[in-house]
């Protein structure tokens, strides 16, 4: 799967899906899409990286972290003759979710690019990582993806673009035995959404909002409040992404999701937040209800993703 994934050409399109390179966020990450010979038009996905969750203070606080935000997501169609034979591409990295008392990290930015360089001038899509989520003494949630960042290139102007900005992460809980936040699922072209907030006490975790009637809700419930369960991950978190033009429905994912928040514990160790998919927040970590118990760690963001298909 990793670091590019070549797609069937039947059906006049070939698809390219790239991922994010693990660890790397410098000059190394680059990697090479090559123009199919004959194609007209190119459509590129840019999805930004998920942050990741918060962690608590523990101990008798009646506060909880939050979720990580998503990131945003930028598309564009543009004549194949505008682009250059070879375009680069740079898949954003997920936020950490933190593992002691504090905030999350950031999702870094994705880039594609007619060379392997992030100045304005060479940017044909990019697109920012989702904020992280916040920890300590502070119940906040994750903060969403900043605004889509586009190229100041003739590129961009020449082709048909729509962008999405990322989505808050969940708060966490704010009070004694309080429940975590439910982030809202965006309506980007891969619906995305941030991470749930951590529980507190006798609380749950913040699951995610979706009103898609193809996801079970018990797959985006939180983690358990009172035992500290442990968040679950997002939805496609980890999958392959399958574009095949011979399946009635060749998307493997249609909608991903940030990992839900920890659950509260009352006197020892509250969960852990879960990983988000692919451009969604981390969850953030549950927090103890009582003196000597322990805060659950924050989730990590998921990583970006970009597909290029050429037709």
């Amino acid at each position: 799967m990793f670091p590019r994934e070549a797609m069937p050409s039947l059906g006049g399109t070939n698809w390219s899906v790239f991922y994010a390179v693990p660890n790397v966020t410098t000059t190394n990450a680059w990697q090479t899409w090559q123009k199919p010979v004959g194609a007209q038009w190119v459509y590129i996905l840019a999805l930004g990286a998920g942050g990741g969750g918060g962690k608590g203070a523990g101990g008798a606080a009646t506060v909880a972290s939050g979720g990580g935000g998503s990131g945003g997501s930028h598309t564009i169609i543009i004549p194949a003759v505008l682009i250059p034979d070879t375009l680069y591409v740079r898949v954003g990295n997920g936020g950490a979710g933190a593992v002691a008392s504090g905030n999350g990290t950031a999702g870094t930015q994705t880039y594609v690019a007619t060379q392997p360089l992030t100045g304005a001038a060479y940017l044909v899509a990019t697109v920012t990582g989702g904020g992280a989520g916040a920890g300590a003494a502070a119940s906040t949630a994750g903060t969403a993806g900043a605004a889509t960042t586009l190229g100041a290139t003739a590129l961009t102007g020449l082709g048909i673009t729509s962008t999405q900005v990322g989505k808050a992460g969940g708060a966490g809980a704010a009070a004694a035995n309080g429940a975590g936040s439910a982030p809202a699922l965006g309506n980007g072209p891969l619906p995305n959404s941030g991470g749930g907030g951590g529980g507190n006490g006798t609380g749950v975790g913040g699951g995610v909002t979706t009103t898609s009637t193809e996801i079970p809700a018990s797959i985006v419930n939180g983690g358990a409040g009172t035992t500290g369960g442990n968040g679950v991950n997002g939805i496609g978190f980890n999958k392959p992404i399958i574009l095949d033009p011979r399946a009635r429905q060749s998307a493997s994912i249609l909608v991903l999701t940030g990992g839900t928040g920890g659950g509260g514990h009352t006197t020892g160790q509250a969960g852990n937040g879960g990983v988000g998919a692919y451009g969604c927040g981390g969850g953030g970590g549950g927090n103890s209800s009582t003196a000597g118990g322990l805060a659950g760690n924050g989730g990590n963001g998921g990583d970006g993703l970009v597909i290029i298909g050429a037709f």
